[in-house]
């Protein structure tokens, strides 16, 4: 006889749910997404936001379908564009770096951060030592970080940080605390701190903002009685972890994070006879409704619990400031500008580390930081904005490009060449040093322009590098600096225009079609805009090689930084020589139309890239 088969028993379904009281979205959070929200109405898409602006997937999705671009760096964002710095605040160099970009800023940095960041400054120009409570690594912490010069701040976030800090027990020191860092954590590492140290300033109110407090005390207030808590929030939220954290400290066994109703963990739903539900100060609405709605559906019983009734408010964030057109800065400003970030990037790959001999390193600063006008790399950071690159990978390759420029004039100032005392207003660097070490400096910044260019953090195409990389190799070789150098030294016996204009695109304008091609390939452009940038790029070389032997007759050698009239006195070739000084004039004129005809399908946008043009025809040093 058969036997009927067993049916597995029903699961019993959860007879509650408590809805913890508050929940979801804070009055910041709020705040951040309006802003975003009110520029893409004001000013249409792209909006340009650094970083998540607040921590939720969902959200960020949102945003991005209606035209938010969410970037890592502010370097990345073409020059002018609207732009939103996140809710969890950012270091000053942020700001200042996107100033220099001519970004139209504004900061959604929530309010009570800012009050954080206001704190940690005060102390800091107090002369005490700032311990910030929170996690290393979260958006909140770095940006305040970067509110005060590295070292003035310690972050912990247990107690062994606290024991390995090496701080004498009689200093003055303050903390803080990120905002949303677990209360009871928090007050046991501040009663640590104040264990420790005889001299500790705190914040007259808590750091800890009132979203977190107040969503921390509701779940601890019915943890307890859960079988089961659901906290609806971001794995990329630190506000939502810490609510996991608090329920399972204040009795629930089992306390799980999950983004959305699909993440449900249906079999323990199913066999809790009570649930508590709460949701992150980031999360939407719309998440917690549908995880309400689906356990409706399971028959489960929703009951509102009583809770703190939130009325804070926000002022909205300031968007007037995004209606005022970009400051484009002139010529100079931007030179300037670049000058001071070459001349950072250089200080650090050439500086002292173990085993380097400090001579050398010392000749190859000397040459190649704090002179010079940095022309070509602006170049590549102009051509690189223009197709789409990024301004931190341009900088890079324009630090390689001024490794080697700054080889090719020790080399072409040794006696064997030009033999030049002065380069810039100062001796020259085989007159400062000796020609020995003039000869292994060049070798050695001439290899570092290779090294800068292969290395991952150029770019994270490999192919791209290896472009860049061999571009560099044919216009440092035969078919470029040295090929024209040794076409300068030896010329014809006759030589025509051809053959100086052959020497001069390959002695001078190598490097500016280097320039030109790199600030392409970090970008995207078509075939025929490529081609129109190179032809630019010829052309612009000429202009600038000329411009130069112009200034060797007219120019004022203080001016210059170095000896003038040299050309004529050594009976070398030079466009003056071959064509007189207004025959020059007009083929410089005639080059510089050329230019700009290149660039005329770019419009507007090439407008940095005329200015450079006209600086190379009427430059006087």
């Amino acid at each position: 006889m058969n036997m009927p088969e067993a049916q597995p028993a029903s699961p019993a379904l959860p007879a509650r749910v408590l809805l913890a009281n508050p929940r979801g979205f804070c009055a910041g959070v709020r705040r951040a997404i309006e802003a975003v929200e009110g520029a893409l109405e004001r000013h249409g898409a792209p909006v340009y936001v650094r970083r998540a602006i607040v921590h939720n997937r969902d959200v960020v999705e949102r945003l991005e379908s209606l035209g938010a671009v969410f970037v890592q760096d502010v370097d990345t964002i073409p020059e002018g564009s609207v732009t939103i710095l996140s809710a969890h605040g950012s270091a000053r160099g942020v700001r200042q770096a996107a100033d220099s970009r001519g970004l139209r800023v504004v900061d959604a940095v929530c309010p009570l951060v800012a009050k954080v960041h206001a704190e940690v400054e005060a102390w800091y120009r107090a002369g005490r030592h700032v311990i910030l409570i929170g996690h290393a690594g979260h958006p909140e912490v770095i940006g305040t970080l970067g509110q005060v010069p590295a070292g003035a701040i310690s972050v912990i976030s247990q107690a062994g940080d606290l024991d390995r800090l090496d701080l004498p027990s009689n200093s003055a020191v303050s903390y803080a605390v990120q905002t949303t860092f677990a209360m009871r954590d928090a007050e046991t590492l501040i009663a640590a701190i104040e264990a420790r140290f005889a001299d500790v300033a705190g914040p007259r109110a808590s750091d800890i903002c009132y979203a977190t407090t107040n969503r921390q005390a509701a779940i601890e207030a019915i943890a307890a009685q859960c079988d089961l808590v659901l906290v609806v929030g971001d794995e990329m939220s630190s506000n939502a972890r810490r609510l996991v954290e608090v329920a399972k400290a204040a009795g629930c066994r089992e306390a799980v994070l999950i983004a959305s109703a699909a993440a449900l963990p249906m079999a323990k739903v199913l066999s809790a006879p009570t649930i508590g539900l709460t949701a992150a100060a980031s999360t939407p609405e719309s998440a917690i409704a549908q995880v309400c709605l689906t356990l409706r559906a399971l028959g489960c019983t929703l009951i509102e619990t009583a809770g703190s009734k939130e009325r804070v408010r926000f002022k909205p964030v300031d968007l007037d400031a995004l209606t005022r057109p970009a400051p484009a800065g002139s010529l100079d400003d931007r030179l300037a500008q670049l000058r001071r970030a070459i001349d950072t990037a250089l200080e650090s790959a050439i500086g002292p580390a173990r085993g380097r001999d400090r001579r050398l390193w010392e000749a190859m600063r000397y040459a190649a930081i704090g002179g010079g006008k940095r022309f070509r790399a602006l170049l590549v950071a102009a051509v690189s904005e223009l197709v789409g690159g990024t301004h931190a990978q341009a900088l890079r390759v324009g630090a390689a490009i001024e490794c080697v420029h700054a080889q090719s004039l020790i080399h072409d100032d040794l006696p064997c060449m030009d033999n030049d005392d002065l380069r810039r207003g100062r001796p020259t660097l085989h007159r400062k040093f000796d020609e020995a070490t003039a000869v292994l400096a060049g070798d050695a910044l001439l290899a570092l322009a290779f090294e800068i260019l292969a290395d991952e953090a150029t770019h994270p195409d490999a192919q791209v590098r290896a472009q860049l990389v061999l571009a560099l190799a044919r216009a440092v070789g035969q078919d470029g600096l040295a090929g024209g150098q040794m076409m300068d030294l030896y010329p014809p016996a006759r030589p025509s225009a051809q053959d100086l204009f052959e020497c001069e695109s390959r002695k001078t304008g190598a490097l500016i079609r280097f320039a030109v091609e790199a600030g392409a390939l970090l970008g995207r452009c078509s075939g025929e805009e490529r081609a129109r940038l190179l032809r630019f790029a010829e052309n612009l070389g000429l202009v600038f090689q000329i411009r130069d032997d112009m200034l060797d007759a007219i120019g004022n050698a203080a001016q210059l930084g170095k000896a003038v009239g040299k050309d004529a006195g050594a009976g070398r070739n030079s466009a003056t020589a071959l064509l007189g000084l207004e025959g020059a004039a007009d083929q410089a004129s005639r080059l510089e139309l050329a230019c700009n005809e290149a660039l005329d399908p770019f419009g507007a946008r090439a407008r940095p890239l005329r200015d450079l043009t006209r600086f190379a025809v009427q430059r006087m040093h």
